[in-house]
């Protein structure tokens, strides 16, 4: 399966990946934006900028980012904690 992004709302979004895992963490990212029955968690969540910013310039693009990395980075940010 190609990746393709399109254009909604003024937000680019992944419309279709073969990389089922987050660039982060290496954990799948559970994305299933490929099923047409229902959308994906991955089309509703807002993905901070500077968290994506933390992809690496060869995994941009190619996968989506997990909600588990995305919770992490939200509470880190929200509590000022410093992640270990």
């Amino acid at each position: 399966m190609a990746l393709n992004t399109q254009a909604i709302n003024g937000r680019i979004i992944m419309t279709s990946s073969n990389q089922p895992y987050c660039p982060l963490c290496s954990n799948l990212n559970l994305c299933r934006v490929s099923d047409t029955t229902k959308p994906c968690w991955c089309m509703l969540e807002k993905v901070p900028k500077a968290l994506i910013q933390q992809v690496p310039d060869t995994k941009k693009g190619k996968s989506c980012i997990c909600q588990a990395c995305i919770k992490k980075f939200n509470l880190t940010k929200q509590d000022n904690f410093t992640s270990l």
